[in-house]
């Protein structure tokens, strides 16, 4: 069963935000010059992929009954903008030549048809002797963009020795090519000395790219040259780490020795260079790393660690997943799921209540994963069930997601205690729970605490964040099961002076329509089409959302007298919105016309340089 996430609550922490991104302050960078820190910074950031964070959608259950289509979107291009673009490229002018190249490399992650057709003229351009630079550089990214491997030799030609703007566009381009034309510069670059930095890293990064061996002598002595600037050190271990698989640890363990913060530049070099090197003396060196001072030192560490065997974090594992740092903890996380065992469950499951959000809902969504291994699903389940009984609200919030995606009933009971938590998340993650469970013997005491919070707020009484949220689960799950001593509290909803927030109102209109299914009832009928109607009131218009459930539960209903002002809302609505379309399904269950298929939306992408004119124009 895929792993469920709620999108009500959103986290609402202010430390260790998604995305594993490295703060200043939490690196120790004494001894590394500023302007070496964006650079460690995008180091330790490629080492720690983001993607491995999945989080699956989970609506609400009146999302999805019915479920309403929508149009597909077929977007278009105007007609000959290539062949204008074209035009461009052969006027004189340096802005309409700049401008064009510009809009070809801008169309081609958009897809538009016939760019291939701009190399030729774009090409000519390049070739011009006395062409400006700005032109030259536009053009250059132009064909990059285009994937042109074909003009490679030009791209090469027109890059002079010194000049950055032109390598920075063209060099990473022959690199991912694996184009040897630039082989000798680079090499001329790398032995010289060091004038720009980024022409020796562009150098240092197409060289790896090649493999080409006869620079590894040179490259070393970048990275262990402590008076080379750092970035260019790092670039150089890292191009080691992928060309070399031996003869490195030594000078990686000399420089690993000094511990000081002053020393963390030399640390970093030294963790980078080993990348590719196997056997115990690698994984002893590599678990001393994993334990340095510095983050960033011990998330490359590790990531190596779990390259070569997940198992090999486990010695380690309480340091690690008890770290200050997210980005360590993760590593931590993704060696207990690799490597599964009821031993070891406990503590991934402990990060259920992780303080990273993101961390704490992968490990969720993985352990549902694990569970569908039969050897582990008991251990899952336990562990998931410790977690939500206990007092963090973070781990409360989680395990809920957990235990309901792996349709545990038995934790029913704990789930209406949290209803009165005094967070919103496991509160909500609570009714959530509950909705989805769907336990007939909770129905009475939902239905109590739904009447209790009801009150309350009309009585202007202090209720817990999320209450709206909460409520509207509630609503659902009584109009799920068709539970008709929730309707005199459930009708309080709908008006519009109720002082009930949109959400909860719909919810609420939604669940009477389930009780009265197929059993109309004429002043309900009247409120809820007043509410559709209301859609379109300019002075005080509806939620559409409360339009849109009101015309559901009409349909659902039977209320086939308001056919004719549902018909009258879906036009003005139209179908391609989710009010039209909920108001044409409602007028299809009274027994009126079907639902008109669907066209799918053609939309223009006219925003471009030298659009066509049209009519309209």
């Amino acid at each position: 069963m895929p792993a469920l996430r709620m999108l009500t609550i959103a986290d609402r922490e202010t430390a260790n935000k998604p995305g594993f991104r490295w703060l200043p302050s939490q690196m120790d960078c004494t001894g590394i010059n500023t302007a070496a820190i964006a650079v460690l910074l995008s180091l330790v950031l490629a080492a720690v992929d983001a993607s491995w964070v999945r989080a699956v959608d989970m609506p609400w259950i009146m999302y999805e009954d019915p479920i309403l289509k929508k149009q597909s979107i077929e977007v278009a291009f105007p007609p000959e903008l290539v062949d204008r673009w074209q035009q461009a490229l052969a006027r004189p002018e340096r802005e309409m030549r700049r401008r064009a190249a510009v809009a070809i490399a801008e169309a081609v992650p958009k897809g538009v048809p016939g760019l291939d057709a701009t190399i030729d003229p774009l090409c000519k351009l390049l070739s011009e002797p006395e062409q400006e630079q700005i032109v030259r550089l536009s053009v250059a990214r132009a064909l990059v963009a285009l994937d042109a491997r074909q003009t490679a030799p030009l791209l090469i030609e027109a890059t002079r020795p010194d000049d950055l703007e032109m390598a920075e566009v063209v060099e990473p381009a022959l690199a991912r090519w694996l184009h040897s034309g630039m082989h000798d510069r680079w090499m001329d670059r790398l032995n010289g000395e060091i004038g720009l930095r980024r022409l020796h890293v562009l150098a240092i990064r197409g060289l790896a790219a090649l493999a080409h061996k006869e620079a590894l002598p040179r490259i070393l002595e970048l990275a262990l040259n402590r008076h080379a600037p750092v970035a260019i050190r790092l670039e150089a271990a890292d191009a080691l780490g992928r060309m070399q698989d031996t003869g490195l640890l030594e000078p990686a363990r000399k420089l690993s020795a000094d511990r000081s913060g002053g020393a963390t530049a030399d640390r970093l070099v030294a963790v980078r260079m080993v990348a590719a090197h196997r056997g115990a003396d690698a994984e002893k060196l590599l678990t001393e790393m994993a334990g340095d001072r510095q983050p960033s030192v011990q998330t490359i560490a590790l990531g190596h660690l779990f390259r070569i065997d997940p198992s090999l974090i486990f010695p380690i594992i309480q340091e690690t997943v008890g770290s200050q740092d997210a980005n360590v903890r993760r590593w931590g996380a993704e060696s207990l799921i690799a490597s599964p065992s009821p031993e070891m469950l406990p503590i991934l499951a402990s990060m259920l209540d992780d303080r990273d959000p993101e961390i704490r809902r992968y490990v969720c969504d993985r352990l549902v994963d694990l569970a569908e291994k039969p050897a582990l699903r008991e251990s899952v389940v336990n562990e998931g069930r410790r977690i939500l009984n206990a007092e963090s609200w973070r781990g409360q919030e989680q395990a809920t997601l957990l235990l309901v995606s792996l349709e545990d009933t038995t934790i029913v009971e704990r789930l209406l205690e949290l209803l009165d938590a005094n967070r919103a998340e496991p509160s909500v993650a609570a009714a959530w729970g509950l909705c989805e469970l769907a336990v007939p013997s909770t129905l009475e005491p939902v239905f109590r605490v739904l009447e209790r919070k009801t009150a309350a707020y009309l009585a202007r009484e202090p209720l817990q964040p999320g209450i709206a949220d909460q409520s509207a689960l509630l609503c659902q799950l009584l109009g799920a099961l068709k539970y008709a001593p929730a309707e005199p509290v459930l009708r309080k909803y709908p008006p519009k002076t109720s002082g009930f927030d949109g959400v909860s109102r719909a919810a609420a209109i939604w669940a009477l329509g389930h009780l009265h299914a197929g059993k109309p009832d004429a002043e309900l009928a009247r409120l809820l089409v007043g509410r559709v109607k209301d859609a379109f009131n300019e002075e005080a218009p509806e939620d559409w959302l409360v339009c849109r459930m009101s015309a559901i539960s009409l349909g659902r209903m039977k209320a086939v007298q308001v056919i004719p002002e549902l018909q009258k809302a879906g036009k003005a609505a139209s179908l391609s919105t989710d009010l039209g379309y909920a108001c044409a399904w409602a007028v299809w269950q009274l027994g009126g016309e079907e639902i008109p298929a669907l066209p799918p939306v053609a939309e223009l992408d006219n925003d471009w340089f030298l659009v066509p004119a049209t009519e309209d124009d």
